[in-house]
């Protein structure tokens, strides 16, 4: 095998699943692909025609579900429910080895920076919607707690550690230097996260709907990263759609895809339009702090300091929205975004300095 460095655990891996699927262990190729936030590996693996993508994740539990289990688990389950992600052809959820449909390498974020008018990109996010629309409808049918390894429910205690108080340590007092304390933001953090909450029961969310989650490959998109999917309020999905800070969709854009969105969600959304909108600007407001949170991070601590160039769109998309009616129901966190309303000038010089 060429093209991978030794140790080669894809060149194990091919060697034992070699006899299950009738190929040969010789003559591969390996190509390690890039990757984004996660420390999962990925490889190209091709022999002749054939070419499939290797997944290298060490187990990071020792008992209990681990996130390979519920990739193996939900890959499967969506797969049957008719929902369009790689197939997993084999997997060794102990190893942490799994060999996968190779779905290419262009994301929707390509796609769609590569849009020449509106009109194509209304065509781009027409198709994107009725993916996110047919997956919510199918990935509810069966979907079970046990196939969650990070907890099964979007609920007010996860949004609280993981998204509200992510944004507080890994962005304000890690990225920003900034001394803000837990008790602070925690009368707000709790108003925002019981409302965030709310949800039909039986439906669910795949929690990283992003344009570099969805692969473009023979004509049609893709999902990839589903392993963090849960029970929950899909409209978090749509959320994360408009904030996207990979391809900065223009407001007015926006406001055509919540309507787009409505009308083909209300029949399991349920309640009324006014409604939606309400319960949009909150998860929406929950995903752009867990995106800072998760940027600062990535930048700052894991070393990856090319997501600092997204930070400055994602923080303006925060004071859009804090810059409204949800300043009077969060008037902490309204007042220090404000205060520290100058910081994305000073991030682009903060990132040029680290970068």
């Amino acid at each position: 095998m060429s093209g991978c460095s030794e140790p080669n655990p894809v060149g194990r891996m091919l060697q034992t699943v070699s006899e299950e699927l009738e190929l040969s262990p010789h003559g591969w190729e390996c190509l390690p692909l890039a990757g984004d936030g996660s420390d999962r590996r990925f490889f190209r693996v091709r022999q002749g025609s054939r070419h499939y993508v290797a997944l290298v994740s060490p187990r990071k539990k020792t008992s209990g579900l681990d996130e390979n289990d519920s990739y193996l688990l939900i890959g499967q389950h969506l797969r049957a429910r008719g929902v369009a992600v790689p197939e997993i052809y084999w997997a060794d959820r102990a190893a942490g080895w799994f060999l996968l449909e190779d779905v290419g390498d262009r994301h929707l974020q390509h796609l769609v920076l590569g849009a020449r008018s509106l009109d194509q990109l209304r065509r781009i996010y027409r198709e994107v919607l009725r993916m996110l629309v047919r997956l919510h409808g199918r990935a509810a049918q069966g979907f079970r707690s046990d196939f969650c390894f990070d907890t099964a429910v979007y609920d007010a205690t996860f949004i609280v550690q993981r998204e509200l108080e992510y944004f507080r340590t890994a962005f304000l007092v890690g990225f920003l230097g900034l001394d803000v304390g837990a008790q602070e933001l925690c009368a707000d953090f709790e108003v925002l996260a019981a409302a965030a909450a709310a949800s039909r029961p039986g439906l669910v969310l795949h929690r990283d709907f992003q344009s570099r989650n969805l692969m473009v490959h023979r004509g049609r998109l893709w999902l990839i990263d589903f392993q963090g999917m849960r029970f929950g309020p899909p409209v978090y999905d749509f959320a994360a759609l408009l904030v996207d800070p990979y391809v900065m969709l223009p407001k007015g854009f926006q406001e055509e895809l919540i309507d787009l969105y409505w009308s083909a969600a209300e029949r399991f959304l349920g309640g009324s339009y006014r409604e939606f909108r309400d319960h949009l600007q909150l998860v929406r407001l929950c995903r752009n702090l867990q995106v800072l949170g998760a940027y600062g991070f990535l930048g700052k601590v894991k070393g990856k300091t090319n997501f600092f160039q997204y930070i400055p769109w994602a923080w303006r998309q925060l004071q859009d929205l804090l810059d409204g009616p949800l300043s009077r129901d969060l008037p902490r966190l309204a007042n220090l975004v404000k205060e520290v309303s100058f910081l994305p000038a000073q991030f682009l010089g903060d990132i040029q300095a680290v970068t």
